[in-house]
């Protein structure tokens, strides 16, 4: 076990860093510009900022408090409300990550199309580097957890210079007249539309929500840490830099270039860095964004594969064969599975039908990550109700309220589908109580007989067209 804790407080909170940046940042001032003006966007980001601060506070209690409860979010789901809801938790966070990997892939081979159009031209040629792309970060995390620590660390450095860059040019060549009189305007100015602050803001958190999956990187990677305490610290300090460079980014550009053009723009980040450095600055965004997809998903492997191996071997409640771990403390089974499953996912890059078929999974599948987030606050409240912690107990009710309000903003149409993602653990939790001499139990038998007719009942109608997600 001497070999087990390997990633010390800076490869936590590099691993912390890459699972939250990847994409969507080089892509946001764009993505809130067409719904909101500078104002809104900051309010709009501190009150995220505060939802998922008291989000991280939890997080790094519980590191504190229970630092026997390795796995973080399935552990914490489990010890709160049972084996049954600690298992979905996991198979839910599993699938969640699974599949949103595949979208890493999408980007990477967009990026790269740019320069070689071969990759758009001919998809069996992306699909043969996408699967490349994916046995070899394979075979570096089977090297050793260090190893892919070391590697990641070093893509999410690579991935924060550009984003730095831009944050410092654009604050440096900000004018106040591109945003004087738009701040806290009712009037788009990307759109010229209509909207009060209270619907810019509301509508921004749509981007700002998943802005932060991710942040529970180091909690899921805990029992790889050489101490419990660099878990809660990696949390708290990966949070911090990347709120603060995402409001850097998202509200420094729009005093660069006027908001209608980010909007209009494939690649807004570039286009500001073009307009401050000319055409270097569209290479150097361009390296950036791919070293931070490339980080992203190294650390969602990473995160994707460590689920599985604690549930099965902390509780049993995987299958036992994957708590298989190599003498450089992989869980090579379960990385093994997730890799597989990854690469026939890979298949979608082939049909632009089979991608708009994966982008609607992709959705479902994000929303089941939000579940495992509320289980972890709830938590969090118990414990520092158990300690008679004030300040904890304000940050779980806070954590509680946020992570709740946000399974109801994403709408009840993902939460029923996101059945379908659940009820396919039936052939999964099974076989683990069988393992151990169990069976299971009338209600979990109704439970998942109740998802299953959820679940067909969802699959006809979005495949009829009855309903759309």
């Amino acid at each position: 076990m001497s070999n087990n804790k390997v990633l010390g407080l800076f490869a936590l909170t590099m691993i912390v860093i890459g699972s939250m940046i990847g994409a969507g940042i080089f892509n946001s001032p764009a993505d809130l510009g067409s719904v909101a003006n500078p104002g809104a966007i900051l309010i709009g980001w501190i009150i995220t900022g505060f939802g998922v601060f008291a989000l991280a506070m939890v997080f790094q209690f519980l590191s504190y408090k229970k630092p026997e409860l390795e796995g973080g979010i399935y552990s914490y789901a489990k010890e709160q409300f049972g084996e049954f809801v600690g298992f979905n938790s996991a198979w839910g966070y599993w699938w969640s990550a699974l599949l949103g990997n595949i979208a890493f892939f999408a980007v990477i081979m967009k990026i790269l199309s740019g320069y070689f159009p071969i990759l758009e031209q001919n998809k069996f040629i992306a699909l043969i580097f996408s699967s490349i792309i994916l046995w070899v970060y394979h075979f570096l995390i089977v090297s050793g957890i260090r190893t892919a620590g070391f590697t990641n660390a070093i893509l999410t450095i690579l991935k924060l210079v550009p984003l730095f860059l831009v944050a410092i040019l654009s604050l440096l060549a900000f004018n106040p007249e591109l945003v004087k009189g738009i701040f806290f305007s009712t009037k788009l100015a990307a759109t010229g539309e209509t909207s009060s602050i209270f619907n810019q803001i509301n509508n921004s958190f749509g981007t700002m929500l998943w802005a932060f999956i991710g942040i529970e990187g180091a909690v899921v990677l805990s029992n790889k840490a050489k101490s419990q305490k660099d878990v809660g610290k990696a949390t708290v300090i990966g949070f911090l830099i990347t709120l603060v460079i995402y409001i850097a980014v998202s509200v420094f550009t729009m005093g660069v270039v006027p908001p209608s053009e980010l909007v209009n723009s494939t690649s807004p980040l570039g286009t500001v860095l073009s307009k401050i450095m000319g055409k270097p600055g569209q290479y150097i965004l361009d390296f950036g964004f791919l070293f931070s997809v490339f980080g992203a998903l190294l650390s969602w492997l990473l995160l994707t594969a460590e689920i599985p191996y604690i549930a099965a071997v902390k509780d049993n409640v995987f299958p036992k064969r994957f708590a298989e771990q190599n003498e450089h403390a992989t869980p090579v089974f379960s990385l093994t599975v997730t890799n597989i499953i990854t690469q026939i996912f890979l298949l979608t890059l082939l049909s632009d039908t089979l991608q708009n078929v994966y982008n609607t999974i992709f959705y479902i599948a994000t929303t089941t990550i939000l579940l495992p987030y509320f289980f972890s606050a709830v938590f969090g409240v118990r414990v520092a109700n158990e300690e008679n912690n004030g300040l904890y107990k304000f940050f779980g009710w806070i954590a509680v309220i946020y992570t709740a309000w946000v399974i109801y903003a994403v709408g009840w149409i993902y939460i029923i589908t996101a059945l379908v993602i659940y009820s396919f653990g039936i052939f999964a939790y099974p076989i683990a109580k069988k393992e151990k001499g169990e069976r299971l139990t009338g209600t979990q038998k109704t439970v998942y007989s109740l998802m299953w007719i959820v679940s067909i009942v969802v699959i006809i109608l979005v495949s009829t067209g009855k309903l759309s997600v």
